[in-house]
């Protein structure tokens, strides 16, 4: 970890890592989800998983500390060259998919919600060479994209908290508990696509100064980011009925219309536009930690490796035309981010620190 020294950015600074990577355009619609198995007491499993995001931090925490590197270093010390080289390259692959997911979900909304005629491949490229140049700046300058993220989240949702409190209807969330712990862990895992984005610590983590002991502002950020999605579906569920609930795709939109001010009357386009800091922010630490990866395994240099991630992810977005499509995409998305990060990671962690306890005694 001595080579990354001087690239290397403060512990507290992981929470703005965490939180910006977690809080994107899946917290403007994951409300209709997981309102699907749960009902209004969905709430409470947002709240639930993101106790289990939490377990799954500190599995990777023992992990990494133990490996004193990323996991493409773990894969290594566990499975050898090749095969962890193979497996490294799995998680690349998802991280990529899962910035393929972000971009064109965010180019959908823009173009219902706002530009209807404006096309895929244009929005797409603007987006990624942005994501390009932020990206070449190295990973302080990703780091600094997303402190501003993180502060611009905290002043964009004091403003979309702001509820018109006409249509508020405190009779809707109850009875709470009113479905079985099944239904609320069936929600809960519906969230899961929702609560993506903190697995890059698999590769930030060398990157930060005193890594063994940052655990802490990892937990808070995850703790923050629950927090932002526990508020977000408990105030849709308040004034939005579970009809309207059942239909409307991006709710959190819907209800932004509702908001007015004496200076500004279309919120949601306002709301809209400043999400895109939201989404360069994620889509620039994804596509680091892909392309630093793709160098690490077959080493080429960054800025190849971040070149090709790029025309995939342009590729991949004009291939995904319909909601049916893009519906699809996600789902397969939120499946790996399960398999991977929820079952594969905690069992190889704990292999992992078997082997390492073995090996010092």
């Amino acid at each position: 970890m001595a080579s990354y020294r001087r690239q290397q950015v403060s512990p507290y600074l992981l929470f703005f890592i965490i939180t910006s990577s977690q809080i994107g355009v899946g917290v403007l619609g994951f409300q209709r989800l997981i309102a699907q198995d749960a009902g209004y007491d969905a709430w409470i499993s947002v709240i639930i998983a993101g106790f289990f995001v939490n377990a799954v931090v500190w599995f990777m925490y023992k992990m990494l500390t133990k490996a004193q590197g990323d996991i493409i270093d773990a894969h290594k010390q566990f499975f050898g060259n090749i095969i962890g080289s193979i497996l490294s390259l799995v998680i690349l692959i998802y991280y990529l998919i899962l910035a393929i997911s972000v971009l064109r979900l965010y180019i959908e909304i823009v173009q219902v919600w706002m530009f209807p005629s404006i096309s895929t491949w244009l929005l797409s490229s603007i987006i990624l060479l942005l994501c390009y140049y932020i990206v070449s700046g190295g990973f302080r300058v990703v780091v600094g994209i997303a402190f501003l993220s993180g502060i611009f989240t905290a002043l964009l949702w004091a403003l979309l908290f702001h509820l018109p409190h006409k249509y508020i209807h405190m009779d809707n969330i109850l009875p709470i508990l009113d479905h079985s712990f099944k239904d609320l862990l069936l929600s809960a895992k519906k969230s899961i696509y929702t609560m993506a984005g903190f697995e890059i610590l698999l590769m930030v983590f060398p990157f930060i100064r005193n890594g063994n002991s940052s655990q802490k502002y990892a937990q808070w950020g995850i703790a923050f980011s629950t927090l932002i999605f526990t508020l977000s579906a408990y105030t849709t569920f308040l004034l939005l009925s579970e009809k309207q609930i059942e239909h409307v795709i991006w709710a959190r939109l819907y209800i932004a219309k509702l908001i007015h001010f004496p200076f500004l009357e279309r919120f949601e386009y306002i709301l809209i536009s400043s999400f895109l800091i939201k989404v360069i922010s994620i889509l620039a630490l994804l596509l680091w930690s892909s392309s630093r990866g793709l160098k690490l395994i077959f080493k080429w240099k960054q800025k190849y490796t971040l070149i090709l991630i790029s025309v995939i992810s342009f590729i991949v977005c004009q291939l995904l035309e319909t909601r049916y499509q893009i519906n699809v995409f996600t789902d397969y998305t939120s499946r790996i981010s399960l398999y991977i990060f929820y079952i594969y990671i905690p069992l190889f962690s704990i292999l992992f620190m078997i082997m390492k306890s073995g090996k010092v005694k």
